[in-house]
């Protein structure tokens, strides 16, 4: 009765360093994805260069970005923001209210990223909804609203309603699909279900139309997952 009971423990503490490790490994997608809203926002400002009003507004966006900073350091925690990242905060909003229609969901999508980022997720998760629900946004930047609504919620969220929005994005015609698969194995290890975390991590590991960040992740977790107890 003893070994069992020490094996239960064992077991326990196991499964909470797995989790601790899907955390952080798929927190570290977010990085990658605010890289991707910057490279979009360049192809933005230059599609509209010839609008005047339109490249002020990119000149805007791009400001309040640099201005604004990364979030990634502080993801999940309340951290107030400093005047200058108000002003950036404020300038994104307005860019969201009166840009072009590509340039105007990337600004909705910073600034959700930035609300859940101190401390208002919910404000947050509204936001991404209302990205992913407009069809006059690009299905890509919907997709990704999508992503990072799922992202956020990860570790605490409904499993079956995260699980829903992911699978729509794991289609291989689908850019985000590699990452919407991490996200997913996180969730299977989540529900202690490690047969599937590994399979997913498995092909996530061998695909090398992924990302290399999400096959290192991928492989660095399948090493975890397989130490022994």
């Amino acid at each position: 009765m003893s070994d069992e009971i020490f094996k239960e423990v064992d077991d326990a503490l196991r499964l909470e360093r797995l989790r601790q490790n899907a955390r952080r490994f798929a927190g570290a997608g977010l990085g990658a994805i605010i890289v991707l809203c910057l490279g979009i926002a360049g192809w933005e400002y230059h599609q509209n260069s010839l609008s005047k009003a339109a490249e002020r507004q990119s000149a805007t966006y791009i400001k309040a970005l640099h201005d604004l900073g990364s979030d990634t350091s502080v993801a999940g925690l309340s951290v107030p923001l400093t005047k200058e990242q108000e002003k950036a905060l404020s300038a994104l909003q307005g860019v969201a209210q009166n840009g072009p229609s590509g340039l105007a969901a990337l600004a909705r999508l910073r600034t959700a990223s930035s609300e859940a980022a101190h401390g208002k997720l919910a404000d947050a998760l509204t936001l991404w909804d209302k990205v992913q629900q407009d069809r006059q946004v690009p299905a890509e930047l919907r997709n990704l609203a999508s992503l990072l609504w799922c992202q956020w919620q990860i570790d605490t969220g409904d499993i079956a309603a995260i699980r829903s929005r992911l699978s729509v994005l794991t289609s291989e015609s689908k850019p985000f699909a590699a990452l919407a698969n991490e996200q997913l194995a996180t969730l299977d290890i989540r529900a202690g279900d490690m047969k599937s975390a590994r399979q997913r991590l498995t092909t996530l590991s061998q695909d090398y139309n992924a990302p290399n960040g999400v096959r290192m992740r991928a492989g660095a977790l399948l090493q975890t997952l397989d130490q022994p107890s």
